[in-house]
């Protein structure tokens, strides 16, 4: 339900009947309404439906209950009657009623259209509301208008021609000094620019929208106003301004829309734990955010890891959305009945068929939609699978490459021994021993770099996780590491003891992780600890292993690939 519907703050009282004319006892509950209607809404609602048999009134009395039903409408926010009843009563108005009176009827047969889905004919009834407005200088009626025009656009998703609407009823409402409908029409300038990713400009018109609030009592405007802002911040990722707006919007009346939107931007920034301590101090047991309140425990504990009771919430909340769903259905098939009961039965079978039909239609849509979904999952399957496959057969030819230049490799070198003793072609020989071992090394680097545990620990590092302390790399990674390495490199555990035969598991297992090759960064990354720390683990292992470097530009990394085959 749309959170503040423009209050219509100008209506005329209207009594056409003579002065002989004795007033009956619906005029009388109408006079009692009017008088009350502004500071007991509640109870002018209650004297309309204890009118027995309005569709019985005259033509005058019934067209001013209609305009009194509107009103009170505007005040609480219930259904408006339906269209038949203010077609009567526009019928009486456009012979006997004021401008003002005429172009206010037309606007509630204008959004009774637009809540049946009508929106052809509400924009007509709006067109001639805003002719009548305008013509005779009704600038809050003509304001009203352009906001109802835009929400119609808004509707069809057409936000340019809104903006243009609200920003039109925005100047209509400043020129009558009207604060809190000019507040609440830029506030939908704001909301529509943010609609088309404009969040700069929907910022700077929120911002005035903001600052005139300031000057209207009104906490319910306030309210709305900020809650729009911290949408904004919020779709800019700002979580801190989001926040001290959804605060201030909880000044309103209706606070549980400010709660939920208030836990998502937590839930959204990762403070699962403010998330989850807000959640449990707002009232549990209000039946129309239940389901809501059911999908944000769902958030907070699927976040938690607590999957046990992410589902157990996932479960309730789609039992709940699906009984809302059925009683909204059953609500809206008796709201139909309440509206239409005098229509003929032919024309209810019509309706009901044209609207079974729609429901084929966007049934066969759906199911369209949903094969549609399901052949492009499984074509990305496909995609994803001949990809893995193609790495996997690089991954094997370049284990035979390497397995291949290994042999190679011995033989020659070998055969180097001979042409030792000979002294036959030593030079020749030792210049493809050099070739062999440098293709060598180089197919050890490309085994290392594709194979998925590399490519997973790389994934890791790049992810953001805020307040993370603990080391991203399990027990599990430490082993896989190991077995990884000493595959490629099947001499590093024999040459590393030779050096340090006294040396730590803990530190054998970090030296793998060394010649993985990764950069400080990634590897400060993957411990949780900072890039010096790094550079003085580094250095620390090669002081265990007596290594002594040959020059300054050499590494630790380099000496250890070069000498330990």
């Amino acid at each position: 339900m749309r959170k503040l519907i423009y209050i219509l703050l100008f209506i005329s009282t209207f009594l056409v009947s003579g002065c002989n004319r004795q007033p009956s006892d619906s005029d009388k509950q109408l006079d009692k309404i009017e008088k009350i209607i502004e500071a007991n809404p509640d109870s002018a609602s209650n004297i309309l439906k204890g009118i027995p048999s309005p569709e019985e009134l005259d033509n005058r009395t019934f067209a001013r209950w209609c305009m009194l039903s509107g009103k009170v409408t505007d005040k609480i926010f219930n259904d408006l009657l339906p269209t038949y009843q203010f077609e009567r009563a526009y019928d009486w108005y456009s012979s006997h009623g004021t401008p003002n009176e005429q172009a206010q009827i037309l606007i509630y047969l204008g959004r009774s259209y637009f809540a049946d889905g009508d929106y052809d004919k509400a924009m007509s009834i709006y067109t001639n509301a805003l002719d009548i407005a305008e013509k005779h200088k009704l600038n809050n009626l003509t304001g009203y208008t352009y906001s109802y025009i835009g929400d119609l656009y808004r509707e069809k998703f057409m936000f340019t021609e809104a903006i243009k609407r609200y920003k039109a009823a925005a100047e209509c409402f400043k020129k009558e000094n009207n604060i809190d409908s000019y507040a609440c029409a830029l506030r939908d300038v704001g909301r529509e620019y943010a609609c088309i990713d404009s969040l700069s400009r929907a910022l700077k018109i929120l911002t005035i929208a903001d600052s005139v609030a300031r000057n209207t009592k009104n906490t319910e405007v306030t309210a709305s106003i900020n809650n729009t802002l911290g949408n904004i911040y919020a779709m800019q990722n700002k979580y801190d301004e989001a926040e001290e707006y959804f605060l201030k919007a909880l000044a309103g009346r209706e606070t549980m829309p400010d709660y939920m939107a208030l836990i998502d931007l937590y839930i959204a920034s990762g403070a699962i734990n403010k998330a989850k301590e807000l959640l449990s101090k707002i009232p549990q047991d209000n039946p129309k955010y239940t389901y809501s309140i059911k999908y944000l425990y769902y958030q907070i504990y699927n976040e938690e890891k607590n999957y046990k009771e992410a589902l157990t919430n996932l479960k309730e909340y789609v039992e709940i959305t699906d009984s809302i769903i059925y009683a909204d259905n059953q609500s809206k098939i008796l709201n139909i009945e309440s509206k239409y009961n005098h229509l003929k039965i032919s024309k209810e079978i019509d309706r009901l068929k044209i609207k079974q039909q729609s429901y084929i239609i966007v049934l066969v849509i759906c199911i369209g939609i949903l094969l549609l979904i399901i052949i492009g999952y499984l074509l990305y399957r496909k995609k994803v699978k001949e990809k893995i496959q193609r790495q996997q057969e690089e991954l094997n030819r370049i284990k035979a490459d390497l397995l291949y230049v290994s042999l190679e490799l011995e033989k020659k070198k070998r055969l180097l021994d001979t042409f030792k003793e000979k002294n036959e072609n030593y030079n020749k020989m030792q210049e493809e021993i050099s070739i062999l071992t440098t293709n060598y090394k180089q197919l050890q680097s490309k085994i290392l770099e594709n194979s998925p545990l590399h490519k997973e620990l790389i994934h890791l590092a790049n992810q953001n996780k805020p307040r993370n302390n603990k080391p991203l790399i399990t027990e599990k990674h430490w082993k896989l590491i190991a077995d990884e390495i000493t595959h490629i490199y099947p001499n590093l555990h024999k040459y590393i003891y030779s050096l340090c035969p006294a040396l730590s598991e803990q530190d054998f297992l970090y030296c793998c992780l060394y010649i993985s090759g990764f950069d400080t960064n990634t590897e400060a990354k993957l411990l949780n600890i900072t890039v010096d720390s790094v550079r003085k683990k580094r250095l620390r292992l090669r002081q265990k292993l007596n290594i002594i470097l040959p020059d300054n530009n050499a590494t630790l990394y380099e000496y250890l690939i070069e000498n330990m085959h």
